[in-house]
């Protein structure tokens, strides 16, 4: 029987587990945080597809096209957007037979809500703004199911600390304790480089080991530079302010209380986020959020039902948008980039599948469009499944993309992880510019420091900064989420859309799978007991 590891208990992670237990395949998951501290169980807006009351509402797959490659700056991939957006409304579907239960509308349809530019109202939710938690709390319900039948694995105390790699081929997961787990196929799954940042959205630091992990096993990482910044984060509160706040009329206003966007694209509030963040970034006197015109409309108490999470955590900041306009402030929240895949989630590495934020599949472009993230995250889990059903996944992807940049990298030195997200907030933000890239690689890449004594090795999130600050200092030009302030508008160093920066180490260093070492790599009770305790608490939030 074919054995699977997936690394990651989000949802891309889970999708992939359950979808392989359920094809009879011997899959056994990893998660070191109980499957409770992923992006997704903290996605707040929803999940972006045309259904079928979409359509009858005048919506289209084709606009929900037309629009993912305009927010990414069309610099995405026209046919993987295309596939990806028609399975759209098959994976609400999927998620609804694994126990999701939306939010509904009158006729009992699943309700749909508009977000930043979105042409339509396309967006599906869970609990107002709980999507996240809401489908996370669903679908392992469901994967517990498959493990108490004994079709899964869940190991909710175990993290992925290196792939085992035999002849250029991934072979299995080196857990931190030194034992081995082999496979026959290995799927990435544990999200992208919010570690890297300070500030940043995700309340729980992803260390970027996608990333790291899939860089010393030679695989080849495309658009490292693409880095999301949410526009409305409220420092107070420590929280992110929904999307579907400013898709029901939320505005932004500067110190003067002056309408901002108005001024600097013609979709004003609900233009891209990138667009959007850049604003926020430098709108005079700061940025605030105002909820008052969804008040007028919907009167007092919309905001607290349609948006329970948000006033929770405002109201613990002693915030509250129905009383007032609250500061916000750009912040990291997505990495369009990451390790390169094709439509099928087979990455460079033979046996290596990578789905979710720690894929690159060019559906974002050069800026992601709200709600799509989880939409991926279960379109690339269902992919790397179907590819190990159909005995594929030892063929290396198939990408259309130029060869590769030979990077080398230190891996005997780099900042600790407080510096690293000092640079990365000041240089790899929202404004870059070559020379705080030059700056940033150097202090990045310190010689005789490390980030912990006796460490051989730089973190993941050094790794994943200097990959940034690379793929940042080649594209001169602005696209999408990377603006150079020192050559904006221009069109130097290739930064057209569709010209994609990719990265290789020259100098693989991942474990070599030559002899033996543990099968099972740790106990199985624990894991699932950790499981059911944190995911229950974290859900409850």
């Amino acid at each position: 029987m074919t054995h699977l590891v997936v690394v990651g208990g989000g949802l891309a992670g889970l999708t992939a587990a359950i979808a392989a237990a359920e094809a009879g395949v011997d899959v056994t998951l990893l998660d070191d945080a109980a499957c409770a501290a992923s992006a997704s169980v903290q996605a707040q807006g929803g999940f972006s597809a045309v259904t079928a009351a979409g359509v009858a509402a005048g919506d289209s797959v084709g606009s929900h096209v037309a629009d993912t490659l305009e927010a990414g700056a069309l610099h995405g991939d026209a046919a993987v957007v295309a596939a990806i957006c028609s399975a759209a409304a098959d994976h609400v579907a999927t998620l609804t037979r694994w126990g999701t239960v939306w939010d509904a509308a009158p006729d009992g349809s699943v309700a749909l809500t508009r977000e930043a530019a979105h042409a339509a109202a396309r967006i599906a939710h869970c609990g107002g703004d709980a999507t996240g938690a809401g489908i996370i709390q669903a679908v392992l319900r469901h994967a517990l199911r498959l493990e108490d039948e004994g079709r899964l694995e869940l190991r909710g105390d175990q993290r992925g600390a290196g792939l085992l790699v035999q002849a250029g081929a991934a072979t299995g997961v080196l857990l931190p304790d030194g034992a081995r787990i082999r496979a026959d196929a290995v799927v990435l799954a544990s999200g992208g480089i919010s570690g890297v940042y300070a500030t940043r959205t995700s309340r729980h630091p992803n260390p970027a080991d996608a990333a790291a992990m899939a860089w010393r096993a030679g695989a080849v990482l495309a658009d490292a530079e693409m880095v999301q910044f949410h526009p409305t984060y409220s420092a107070e509160a420590g929280f992110m302010l929904t999307e579907a706040l400013r898709g029901e009329g939320a505005v932004l206003r500067d110190a003067d209380g002056q309408r901002f966007m108005l001024a600097l694209d013609e979709r004003a509030e609900l233009a891209p986020r990138d667009v959007v963040a850049r604003g926020v970034a430098a709108a005079q006197g700061g940025a605030w959020l105002d909820a008052a015109p969804i008040v007028e409309r919907r009167g007092p108490g919309f905001l607290a039902r349609r948006f329970p999470t948000v006033t929770a955590a405002l109201e613990r900041a002693g915030l509250d948008l129905e009383r007032g306009p609250v500061a916000v402030r750009p912040a990291q929240h997505y990495w369009m980039g990451g390790v390169a895949v094709d439509q099928h989630a087979r990455s460079t590495v033979p046996g290596l599948l990578v789905v979710g934020e720690a894929s690159r599949t060019g559906l974002h472009g050069a800026n992601r469009l709200a709600s799509n993230s989880l939409l991926e995250a279960v379109h690339t889990g269902l992919a790397a499944v179907a590819t190990v059903g159909s005995g594929r996944h030892l063929e290396a992807g198939s990408l259309a993309l130029a060869d590769p940049l030979p990077v080398e990298l230190d891996e005997g030195c780099g900042a600790p992880l407080q510096a690293v997200r000092t640079i990365a907030d000041a240089r790899l933000g929202v404004d870059r510019d070559e020379a705080g890239l030059r700056v940033a690689l150097r202090e990045l890449e310190r010689p005789g420091q490390s980030e912990a004594p006796g460490n051989a090795r730089a973190s993941s999130e050094s790794i994943a900064a200097r990959l940034v600050a690379t793929a940042a200092l080649y594209r001169e030009g602005s696209l999408g989420a990377h603006h150079r302030v020192d050559t904006a508008g221009t069109d130097r160093g290739g930064a057209r859309p569709g010209s994609t920066i990719t990265l290789i180490n020259p100098h693989p260093t991942a474990q070599n799978d030559l002899h033996g070492g543990s099968q099972n790599g740790g106990q199985h009770s624990t894991g699932r007991n950790s499981i059911h305790q944190t995911h229950t608490k974290e859900v409850a939030r």
